[in-house]
């Protein structure tokens, strides 16, 4: 059902192609008001609609070419570079290591910071829409972002949802976000992370806490949901 009012919601979007949130509400009836904001914040950031103000724009899609580098390489090397990965062995050194360009390995890395990035939001929406909460916002690299804490889970965003009846967070999730944030400061803690913060915010809160046979299985699961990868080949 939640599928439905989504695609609905997005033909909608694309008809209009740029338009004011005032403009979408009159016309996509018996859709909850709340829900149809929480959809188009998700749009915004799954990259199908731009923001720019008051305004919305659709985002015409491209075919993605980035993750076909996934299929280029065999296997085992591809399986090599998630692990190398999940042990935050640095991309050049993964590079002298396998024989594999440095632009390479760094490439596939970014598309699993992506990937741990855009799977946030159908989460994130669930609880929210569920039980409303105000978010704790903080600056990096003079950048303003945003964070949520629900069932002892951290989520980033770039812009906050600001819904009516936002609860406070309470004294354990407000410890635990100002132990997370202590974290992700360290983590992100040179230039070069300014560059995709979200990702590698993003990033930072998928590694805590876990070991790396963790987050090898973690990563390699989605990997295989998402690219369709044989399972056969690990």
């Amino acid at each position: 059902m939640q599928d439905q009012i989504s695609m609905r919601i997005l033909k909608l979007c694309k008809r209009l192609d740029k338009f004011t949130f005032d403009d979408i509400l009159m016309i996509a009836s018996n859709i909850d008001e709340s829900v149809l904001k929480l959809q188009l914040i998700k749009f915004v950031q799954d990259k199908r609609l731009v923001q720019r103000g008051d305004l919305y724009f659709y985002k015409k899609r491209t075919p993605q070419k980035n993750n076909s580098i996934l299929s280029y390489y065999p296997a085992k090397t591809i399986d090599i570079i998630i692990r190398g990965f999940c042990c935050s062995i640095p991309g050049y050194k993964l590079s002298y290591i396998l024989g594999v360009g440095e632009d390479q390995v760094n490439k596939i890395y970014n598309i699993f910071r992506n990937l741990i990035y855009t799977r946030q939001p159908e989460v994130l929406f669930t609880y929210y829409n569920n039980s409303p909460q105000q978010c704790r916002n903080r600056i990096f690299f003079n950048l303003e972002t945003y964070f949520y804490v629900f069932k002892n889970q951290i989520f980033v965003a770039e812009q906050p949802i600001n819904l009516t009846n936002e609860k406070k967070f309470t004294k354990f999730e407000e410890q635990e976000f100002k132990r997370v944030y202590s974290y992700l400061t360290r983590f992100v803690n040179h230039n070069s992370c300014k560059s995709d913060l979200f990702q590698k915010l993003a990033e930072g809160i998928w590694r805590r806490n876990k070991n790396t046979e963790e987050l090898y299985d973690n990563l390699k699961v989605n990997l295989l949901n998402i690219f369709n990868i044989n399972r056969t080949i690990f």
